[in-house]
């Protein structure tokens, strides 16, 4: 088996994936904030327990892979692993010259995240299409890649929780409120009004970014994917063809693949 990880600013995404070449088969997955200061004793003991819930042989885990936009959190997870499973580690870095199936249009090919290149990655080596990738997470990143492969860059801006977050703490008086699906824009109570606004800003947002970024890219026949945890707040607006959360995993399964290290 495969131990996949995504490290991400609020999240961290792992996964126990089957170590077949050519399957995406995740069979267990987690999720937990992200902490900078977790030891990889910590993490490690968290990891053995999330295996021994889900009755799965943490000796069976053959290797590693991982993605991190968290930099100080990389060497500890390397000895995490090191620690408590093998030497077996792949990481995935802009900078190691890593096969993602893709090719990289970025104008600074390092400069890009390797959170947004393993989504693009699991996007065009599953779908083979040209398509735009939503991925939800502190910020808001959209992503293209083309029907040939070519990760063509995207657009970032704060993430609906920071937002959110954010007119929370620069108001005396505005409640907190709940990241929700919202059916209605008109409200008639400031809580009800602070959820349709936030849905709603971010929904038409999306909606108006994604056809212009399709018109800049001259797509016509393209598909629309979301992941991220928040991105499920959007299942029933038809904004999107398809909602996975954990696309990343696949992403990172593909990569693990291409590079012939099993």
């Amino acid at each position: 088996m495969l131990l996949a990880i995504d490290i991400g600013n609020t999240n961290i995404e792992a996964g126990v994936l089957s170590f077949k070449a050519g399957e995406i088969k995740i069979l267990k997955e987690v999720r937990f904030y992200t902490r900078q200061n977790i030891t990889s004793d910590e993490l490690g003991i968290f990891l053995l327990n999330f295996l021994s819930i889900n009755q799965i042989d943490r000796y069976k885990i053959k290797s590693l892979i991982y993605s991190s936009v968290v930099l100080p959190l990389n060497r500890i997870v390397e000895d995490m692993f090191s620690t408590f499973f093998n030497e077996n580690i792949l990481k995935v870095s802009t900078s190691n010259n890593l096969k993602m199936g893709i090719t990289n249009s970025y104008k600074n090919p390092r400069e890009v995240g390797a959170d947004r290149l393993v989504n693009a990655s699991a996007v065009y080596n599953i779908y083979k299409k040209d398509a735009i990738v939503v991925d939800m997470g502190t910020a808001t990143t959209i992503d293209v890649v083309s029907k040939d492969g070519r990760y063509l860059g995207g657009t970032i801006f704060p993430g609906i929780a920071t937002a959110t977050q954010a007119l929370k703490e620069k108001t005396s008086r505005l409640p907190s409120i709940d990241i929700c699906y919202c059916d209605r824009l008109l409200t008639d109570d400031t809580l009800s009004a602070i959820e349709s606004g936030v849905y709603f800003s971010n929904y038409y947002a999306l909606k108006g970014m994604i056809e212009r970024i399709a018109e800049e890219a001259q797509f016509s026949d393209y598909i629309k994917i979301a992941t991220g945890g928040i991105s499920k707040i959007f299942l029933k607006s038809g904004l999107f063809d398809f909602i996975d959360d954990v696309l990343p995993l696949k992403g990172l399964k593909i990569i693990f693949d291409l590079n012939n290290v099993q």
